[in-house]
């Protein structure tokens, strides 16, 4: 419909704005090929290799968010192709360092094909466990134990 009135000029005024908007936003890939993230406020700590016969076959990355105190921790693998299992666990340990509890788990419960995570701990002032296992087929696998990895 065309109208030269007042009112016409107005609402194209409003829409044209909004339509430019959708279009410099929308995503140029699909949400589920970005992957695992911690958050924005989250900075990255330290990266360890996951091996499996020999090869690297994923990482384990630990985050720290220094505002409010967390960390985050990710199990991700390497390349495309899906693995048979990835599993996480991530600990705090006692003001002593010699305990860790309040322990998170990703992986343990069902079969994770891409990443296990993220997981997030309160542990200002203290150290992560860590424990990252892959399976890559079924028969295959490699683990990560990292103890004392971040202290926040």
């Amino acid at each position: 419909m065309i109208s030269t009135g007042r009112r016409a000029l107005r609402l194209a005024a409003v829409m044209l704005p909004t339509l430019t908007l959708t279009t410099v936003l929308a995503p140029s890939t699909p949400a589920s090929a970005a992957g695992p993230s911690c958050g924005s406020r989250y900075a990255l700590r330290s990266t360890h290799s996951i091996y499996v016969n020999s090869k690297v076959r994923g990482y384990l990355k630990v985050y720290y968010n220094n505002s409010n105190g967390y960390n985050c921790a990710l199990a991700v693998r390497k390349g495309s192709t899906p693995l048979y299992n990835i599993r996480l666990k991530l600990c705090v340990y006692n003001a002593a360092r010699t305990k860790y509890g309040n322990c998170k788990y990703d992986g343990y419960s069902k079969r994770n094909h891409w990443y296990a995570g993220p997981l997030y701990v309160y542990a200002r002032h203290r150290c992560l466990y860590v424990n990252a296992f892959i399976n890559t087929d079924g028969a295959h696998t490699g683990e990560l134990t990292g103890r004392k990895v971040h202290c926040g």
